[in-house]
């Protein structure tokens, strides 16, 4: 493979009438070594620059300083530092579900709904001592897609209600809600919507319904088709 082209200066002439030729030949020769060199080297940097301009390009750390993606390569936009993608916690993404039928206690009580799985995973992760957490490593705005198996236990009519809750706070115009009638009906709830979620932050889906009657409901695999997760979660990073 060939390599990029590399400056290496010719000796000084000893006449100095030769000077002004040398220095020019020598500019000549290192600006054609900086344009068709590929690769340009930057530095790690454990500080932010005291000075900076719109389009600066910094590598951070992410230890001493953390723009809000970790060890990454950033540009600055003139008011904040935005990593770029492929970096550390740049496009995090998440599969969450849960394999367990969940069944409300009480009427009208709002329950956490838990996970006890995930798939493909990046910044973001069920929390060690409460399953209902998902926790986030990185500032941003998310995109998460939430699906339930309702499953009736009975003829009486039911309805459920599901909302998010981020570090235990609702959001307004954020609940959906589902009636079921008949004994045995199954029905399948869905929400997508976009999130603004500060590092260290988790995520929560609650339910509650005016009838204990009623689940959300895991499903054995068949002959034809796999299980069926009671609830499903996918989440994935749109920006900073």
């Amino acid at each position: 493979m060939a390599q990029a082209p590399k400056y290496v200066p010719n000796p000084v002439p000893a006449n100095t009438e030769d000077l002004p030729r040398y220095i020019f030949e020598e500019l000549t020769k290192l600006q054609g070594a900086l344009q068709e060199n590929p690769i340009s080297f930057i530095e790690e940097k454990n500080t932010e620059p005291s000075r900076v301009k719109e389009g600066d390009i910094v590598y951070a750390d992410g230890t001493n300083w953390n723009p809000g993606q970790g060890n990454n390569l950033y540009y600055y936009d003139g008011a904040i530092w935005r990593a770029f993608a492929g970096g550390s916690g740049a496009g995090d993404f998440g599969f969450f579900y849960d394999t367990t039928d969940q069944t409300p206690t009480l009427t009208n009580t709002a329950y956490a709904i838990t996970f006890n799985n995930s798939g493909d995973k990046q910044g973001i992760s069920i929390d060690d001592t409460d399953a209902s957490k998902l926790n986030f490593t990185h500032t941003g705005k998310y995109y998460v897609s939430f699906h339930a198996t309702l499953s009736s236990g009975s003829a009486s009519t039911k309805t459920t209600y599901f909302f998010p809750k981020i570090n235990g706070i609702t959001s307004s115009q954020s609940t959906i809600i589902s009636t079921l009638h008949e004994n045995g009906q199954k029905k399948v709830m869905s929400r997508n919507g976009i999130f603004s979620i500060t590092a260290g932050q988790y995520l929560q889906a609650f339910w509650a319904s005016d009838n204990t009657d009623v689940e959300l409901q895991h499903n054995a695999a068949t002959a034809f088709a796999p299980e069926t997760p009671s609830v499903t979660l996918s989440i994935i990073q749109v920006s900073q």
